[in-house]
Parts: C-alpha cells; structure tokens; sequence
C-alpha cells in the first residue's frame, strides 16, 4: 500500500501578504470550472473555532494555500475569493464543519456540492475523504496532521502539504460522485440537501439557551444548588478559556466542575473544602484558584430564587420515549413508523434512516398529526426529496 505525500504540483509559498493574495484572485479569475475548497482548524487546541488555513484549487490556478490570520485587521476581504471564482459551485467535504469559519471570514459561495452528503446518499461505506479517494480513485492518502494545531506558526512543510492534497482531486471526486448521482437519479437529492445546509450553517448561529448544562454529568446533580454551582464555574472558565483562546477543558476538567457540584448537596462547599477538591488541588485547577473560589464564594451570597431551573422549560415537541405517558396514539404512530422507515433507508440503498427523515421532522409530524400530510412535512422542513418518499409511506401506514 503506497500513500501519496506530495502534491500534484509544488507548493506555493503561503499566501500572507496583500500582493500574494491579488496574485491569487487573478489567477482563480482566470480560471475555469468548479473550485475545491477546504479549512484547517485548530479543534482541540484553541477556543476558537476559527479557520487557520485556507486551501482552495481551481483548473488552471493550481492550488493556493491562505493564511487568514495574516488579514485579520487589514483592508484585504477574503470574501474577494467568491466573486473571483464567479457563480460556479464550491467543492467542500463536510460542508458543514468549514461553513461556520467561512462565513466569520465573508466567503459565502453562491452554491456547494458537499461530496461527503453525495456520498452519504449514494449509500458509501466509507464517506471520509480519504476513504472516498481510495474507493472511487484508488488515491491513498495519510491523514496524519487533522488533529494538529493549525493556529501554529509558521506552519511545517509537511502540514502544508497534507492540506493541498485535501483539494488536489476533490475535483474529479466531485465528478465521479455526480456522474453516479445522475445514474440513480438522486443528483436532485444532494442540490436540495446542499441548498439546505448553505443556509443552515453559512447564516449567524443561535445562541445556545443555559450552554452550561451540556457539562458532562450534569444530568446526575439533583438540587438547584449543586446546578448553581456549576453553572458559576463553567461560566468562570468560559470566561478564562475565551481570555486565553483556549479549549475549556485545558482551563478545568469537566469531572472537577462536576465533584463541586456534587459537594453542593447540602451546603454550598466553603474555600477550603473546594481548595481540597481533587479537581482543584493539582494543576490544571489549581492555577485559577481565585476564580474557582470567587465563583463559589457567588453561589454562596446568591438569594436561592437566583437558583437555576432543574430543568429548562420545554419548548419543543417531548422525547418519543415518553409518549407513552403524553400522548399514547402519538406513541402508536411513531411505533408504526420508525421501523417503517428503517426499511425505507435500507431499501434506498443502506441510507442512514436520518438522511431520509430527520429526526426532528418525524418527530414533530407524528406528534402533531394523526396523518401527516405532504404539506405538513415540507411546513417542518423536510427537502422535496425527502416529502416524495414520506408522504406515501406515512399515508399507507397510518392510513390504511
């Protein structure tokens, strides 16, 4: 098994500067067809979820690797990327996890073909990059530099050139994907899926309501104390891991977070119970002792009204394993249902059940209606694609 470690083509120096970087407009403008783009982040590493380097390839431009911190506080618009490449589409795998960053920076394209959905609704094994480019192009490459830290500088050699060869064949990917997209008829499939996940992901994120209770555990404190607690340290150290641009987790293990939470049973825990707290006693904790103590010292001045809910209020539709209890002829339909579609997805091609009807989608429809209708599913947001197959299989199951 041979892996390929060199680009097609030898590396350009990375783009850092405004000259090198109207170099590269021009050279994109002048090109032609579809352009493969990817990001490098530094997940794991930095708070952040900003993008480190941007890789992107067009026929006839080669490939253009782009530093965007070099222009965070000039004149420069990365978003000149997008009208220099014109109204052709944008090759991303996993869209989804480049979008947000992109959309910090101004690059928006137009349109997208995600070749990790293609390939997901063409029933892949295998819907990584690397294990799409050795089944449909017999390419091997060695993911070695994913989890690295891209927010490095400056970056070694052999990092960048782990990145070009992320869009040095996405082209002909793309290609080979769509060609069977069109011969199973399901080209239509991934446009409306890609349309769909351009807005998601490339509009302004909603702020997460109490983003505090998705600390690991969390689910096992049992008085409004103990979730009082841990709410003021997790917002301590967000406020710390945003100052250093660090991941939360480097700041204060969750599990620490957790042990004073738990000690809260009873009394709010006192400076020296929370100082001989595993979590708080060594290092990483102990390096913001102050702010630990400050918090808990917060919690212990807090009139027990401030106290946060055990629970948020719901605002949705209930998890279906308490239909039974709610709403027993919703609980009938989404027995009916659920292995229903599973033989739909599998009859498709081994789909994920999930790709054929969002969760959220079917959940909604069958708590809300005895019958769902075509018009019902689209109101809830399933894509045409997905209506096409629903709507019969719910009217055949449910209504016959």
């Amino acid at each position: 098994m041979t892996y390929l470690d060199h680009s097609r083509e030898p590396l350009r120096p990375v783009v850092d500067t405004a000259e090198a970087l109207q170099e590269c407009l021009s050279a994109l403008g002048g090109a032609t067809g579809p352009v493969a783009f990817d990001t490098e982040r530094a997940h794991g590493h930095r708070y952040w979820p900003k993008a480190y380097l941007l890789q992107i390839r067009r026929e006839g431009a080669g490939t253009w690797l782009i530093d965007p911190v070099a222009f965070e506080g000039t004149d420069a618009s990365l978003g000149a990327l997008v009208s220099a490449c014109g109204d052709e589409p944008w090759l991303i795998h996993a869209a989804s996890q480049d979008l947000p960053c992109m959309r910090e920076l101004g690059i928006l394209p137009r349109r997208i073909f995600d070749t990790e959905l293609a390939a997901r609704l063409l029933g892949k094994p295998g819907a990584a990059l690397g294990a799409l480019l050795h089944s449909e192009l017999g390419i091997l490459l060695r993911k070695a530099h994913s989890a690295d830290n891209w927010s490095k500088r400056p970056l070694p050699e052999a990092w960048l050139t782990y990145a070009a060869l992320d869009v040095d064949f996405l082209a002909e990917l793309a290609e080979t994907l769509t060609a069977q997209l069109e011969a199973t008829g399901r080209i239509d499939w991934v446009e409306q899926e890609c349309i769909e996940e351009l807005e998601r992901y490339g509009a302004e994120p909603t702020p997460r309501v109490d983003p505090w209770r998705r600390l690991s555990g969390v689910t096992t404190l049992r008085t409004a104390r103990q979730l009082a607690v841990a709410r003021a340290l997790w917002q301590a150290r967000d406020a710390i891991a945003q100052r250093r641009d660090r991941p939360p987790s480097w700041i204060l293990p969750d599990a620490a977070i957790l042990d004073a939470a738990t000690a809260a049973k009873d009394t709010v825990p006192t400076r020296a119970e929370l100082s001989r707290l595993r979590g708080f006693a060594a290092p990483p904790g102990q390096r913001n002792l102050n702010a630990w103590l400050r918090a808990v010292d917060e919690v212990r001045d807090m009139d027990p009204a401030d106290y946060p809910a055990r629970r948020l209020p719901s605002t949705g539709v209930p998890n279906p394993r308490s239909w039974d209890r709610v709403d027993p002829a919703a609980a009938a339909r989404w027995a009916k249902i659920r292995p229903a579609v599973d033989v739909l997805a599998c009859d498709l091609g081994g789909l994920q059940p999930s790709l054929v009807a969002p969760p959220q989608v079917l959940q909604e429809a069958l708590f809300h209606h005895a019958l769902p209708t075509a018009d019902d599913l689209r109101r809830l947001g399933a894509r045409p694609w997905q209506v096409d197959f629903l709507a019969p299989l719910m009217a055949e199951v449910l209504g016959g």
